[in-house]
């Protein structure tokens, strides 16, 4: 059997772990949790976004 390359064993485990950190969460309480460190990556990196309008 082929051994896993050592970047897709990375990329595995990490998955793993945000599964683990946000199993618990609902659908609605891991959306905010996206959403707070998106804006927090963005205020630390100074990026600069146009914001979408949302469309109902």
């Amino acid at each position: 059997m082929c051994q896993e390359p050592k970047p897709m064993k990375e990329i595995h485990e990490i998955r793993e772990k945000l599964y683990e950190e946000n199993k618990h969460l609902s659908h609605e309480e891991h959306i905010a949790k996206v959403h707070k460190e998106a804006e927090e990556a963005i205020k630390k990196y100074g990026i600069k976004i146009k914001r979408a309008s949302h469309v109902t």
